[in-house]
């Protein structure tokens, strides 16, 4: 199909809307002057959205992390060297005692390795700041086999809480676990259930394997196979949607734990975002979902944000954070902001998805695979 034909097309909500902005949190008047933010981590992943935003509305921001990870950015800003997974001299009860008598008007908190490192943060800092951000997951809830999964369901059933951080649960029950640790400590708290977190990722090159699969695949261009699948919808988290929603939650004084992502999207509207935001390609067979697993492609950790059967779809109600003022940036303005991340970590644009690359095998599939799929399905259609 012509890029220019699928345009006029594309499904019943069409991605064409997500062209026209809408006002952006980022530009309220937050007035953050003379409050203190500690931001635990800050460098990785969503960190560094999370320090920008809050800085950009005048709070004072320090950070917690080991010292060791992208160390070149904030530089400037105070930082408490400490190690949460260690329960010893390097960890949180090694804090020097003037930074845990201080008051933080913010916390946030986007741990997701032992909860017992978020309950023991909670007990060390306990009466000490004002309101507490976490970062959790829908995974969190226990079943996944319904629309519009809202906040009041049931979430995991959980074994005894660890009593060291070594114990090792997956990560589903880690949060399950850090959540209820917040919940029985403390009230001032609000908790981020966030889905698929997408946008510019602080990383190295040469760690392909987090790399925005469908933004990179359509940037790089030629022919492109797409899952052709009935009532297929998906649904992902912008980060600075979700940081723009915390910082106006710590304005507002906003509680409570919320769904946060976009609303579900017709994967065809994805697509017609991704052509806007790249141009590219110029051709795209549409391939019917059970001839791609059949030929070795299959869903999420092969061909990543599509389900080979409709029935099998989930969506999460977002009402609630919606209500309390979170608003989604455009879905193009998410998709172009991926994309200046992977041309700055890739400047040639030579990543190579499903190939083997200095002896680690890349996630997805290869261009090879694409083709020899593609030519596999119009030979059948023939």
């Amino acid at each position: 199909m012509d890029k220019r034909d699928f345009i006029k097309t594309a499904g019943t909500v069409s991605a064409l809307a997500f062209l026209h902005p809408l006002k952006a949190l980022a530009s309220t008047d937050f007035n953050g002057a003379n409050k203190k933010v500690l931001i635990l981590g800050g460098r990785g992943f969503l960190g560094p959205t999370i320090v920008e935003a809050f800085l950009k509305s005048g709070y004072e921001v320090t950070l917690l992390n080991r010292g060791k990870t992208n160390t070149h950015l904030f530089q400037q800003l105070p930082l408490i060297l400490c190690d949460r997974e260690q329960e010893n001299k390097q960890g949180l009860k090694a804090i020097d005692k003037k930074y845990k008598d201080t008051y933080w008007d913010i916390v946030v908190d986007t741990w997701q390795k032992s909860p017992k490192a978020v309950s023991d943060f909670l007990e060390e800092f306990k009466g000490q700041f004002g309101h507490y951000h976490y970062i959790s997951t829908v995974s969190v809830y226990d079943k996944w086999d319904g629309k519009f999964i809202e906040e009041a369901e049931p979430l995991n059933p959980l074994p005894k809480f660890p009593t060291t951080i070594s114990e090792e649960f997956r990560y589903a029950i880690r949060k399950t676990f850090a959540e209820e640790a917040i919940r029985e400590r403390i009230s001032n708290f609000t908790i981020y259930r966030s889905h698929g977190m997408k946008s510019i990722r602080v990383n190295r090159p040469g760690n392909p394997d987090s790399e925005p699969f469908w933004p990179v695949r359509f940037y790089q261009g030629g022919e492109i196979l797409l899952p052709k699948v009935e009532h297929h919808h998906m649904q992902v988290t912008d980060v600075p949607s979700l940081v723009n929603f915390m910082v106006h939650c710590s304005a507002s004084k906003i509680y409570g734990s919320y769904n946060v992502a976009g609303q579900p999207t017709p994967f065809k509207d994805y697509v017609s975002s991704l052509i806007h935001a790249t141009t590219m390609p110029e051709k795209m067979h549409w391939i019917d979902g059970d001839f791609l697993i059949e030929n070795g492609i299959t869903p999420y950790q092969i061909m990543p944000l599509w389900r080979s059967r409709p029935q099998g779809a989930y969506y999460f109600n977002v009402q609630k954070a919606v209500k309390a003022g979170l608003i989604n940036r455009p879905m193009v303005e998410m998709i172009s902001d991926q994309l200046t991340g992977y041309k700055r970590r890739y400047p040639k644009n030579d990543i190579r998805f499903g190939e083997m690359v200095d002896g680690q095998q890349i996630k997805y599939y290869s261009a090879k695979k694409e083709a020899d799929v593609i030519k596999k399905w119009l030979s059948k259609a023939r």
